[in-house]
């Protein structure tokens, strides 16, 4: 396949390179509705460049669903400015029943939603203007969703570094260990694969996307999906914010951190892949230390429990030493480099 590469000046202060190729365009006769989701909070300052990037499409047979999960900034006025000159755009609150949280955004998104082709994107990025166009011709009768690439940038929208997608990864095997790097962005669905799924889960408070897509990436057929490895987003990563996340112990986000990893875990097992056995299994080891020393017993206990019943029948030595020696720092209320180190080097 041929690509070309143009250039456009693009909100007036950066140029974007835009792909395209030399599939046939999607057929004029059939334009189908495309929703692109969009939960946001306290980003009045960004999500207009956001909504220009919506605008500027090349294809233009779209909704767009802006879900605000209780800003106390300007979003409103600067919704409704967008909203009063574009009848496409649409703005909605969290309802005061569902709890907070963008999961909870982009499903209530999702039920408010009329397109056969659903896009969840995120409120501080920026779509390419072929974003739609280029994703909607990948699809066939047996497509049921498409993953493309994206650029990394910074706050300012510099230093661009494309995170390329394997071209036949095994996908739920290649997201876990992180050598598929698919994010909220890069995939559009079909509206009626989702139908009579679980979507995103509102418990998760970290990872919502990669919970999401694990489960629906696993056992997914080759047939059912399209890899595009082109740039079409900009993906903005906040350095100070993502800086300090890393840095500070939040329980909630390691709560959903393990239970992701559990979740995965039981996958893995399932699959009877050893190396995604090991990743899972020292992932939650390292989850369980470090809940130890945070005084997070509750997360470490719900690990210990879970890891313990899911290696039972394949390893009850294992097993046992977790019961035991598991147990006995809980009890203890103290952490072991050395029994961190030795469940940490097993292999199964």
């Amino acid at each position: 396949m041929l690509f070309k590469i143009y250039t456009i000046s693009f909100l007036d202060s950066i140029r974007i390179p835009i792909f395209t190729h030399n599939l046939s365009f999607y057929s004029m006769t059939a334009t189908p509705l495309v929703s692109i989701i969009i939960p946001t909070y306290n980003r009045a300052h960004l999500i207009g460049e956001t909504l220009d990037s919506v605008l500027a499409q090349t294809y233009t047979n779209w909704e767009c669903i802006v879900v605000d999960d209780g800003s106390t900034d300007n979003t409103e006025e600067v919704l409704k400015k967008y909203c009063d000159k574009e009848e496409r755009i649409k703005y909605h609150h969290r309802p005061i029943n569902r709890p907070k949280g963008a999961n909870s955004c982009r499903n209530y998104g999702f039920e408010l939603s009329k397109g056969e082709y659903v896009n969840w994107f995120d409120s501080d990025d920026l779509m390419m203007r072929d974003f739609i166009r280029i994703k909607l011709e990948a699809f066939s009768n047996e497509i049921n969703l498409v993953i493309c690439s994206g650029f990394i940038v910074n706050e300012f929208l510099k230093n661009k570094k494309v995170f390329e997608l394997k071209e036949n990864p095994d996908l739920f095997k290649d997201y876990v260990l992180w050598k598929f790097q698919a994010i909220t962005d890069s995939v559009i669905f079909r509206r009626s694969f989702l139908i009579n799924k679980n979507l995103f889960l509102n418990k998760i408070k970290r990872g919502q996307e990669t919970e999401f897509f694990s489960r629906l990436f696993f056992k997914l057929s080759e047939k059912s999906y399209k890899i595009i490895n082109i740039p079409l987003f900009l993906y903005r990563q906040h350095q100070d914010t993502k800086t300090a996340k890393n840095q500070e112990y939040i329980k909630s986000y390691k709560e959903s951190q393990a239970f992701i990893a559990v979740e995965n875990l039981k996958k893995s097992i399932q699959l009877k892949d050893k190396l995604l056995i090991n990743s899972c299994f020292k992932l939650l080891i390292f989850y369980f230390f470090r809940g130890i020393e945070n005084r997070h017993y509750n997360n470490s206990r719900f690990i210990l429990n879970k890891l313990i019943l899911l290696l039972f029948k394949s390893n009850k030595r294992l097993s046992i030493e977790l019961l035991s020696l598991g147990n006995f720092l809980l009890l203890i209320n103290k952490n072991s480099y050395r029994i961190e180190k030795r469940f940490r080097n097993y292999e199964f």
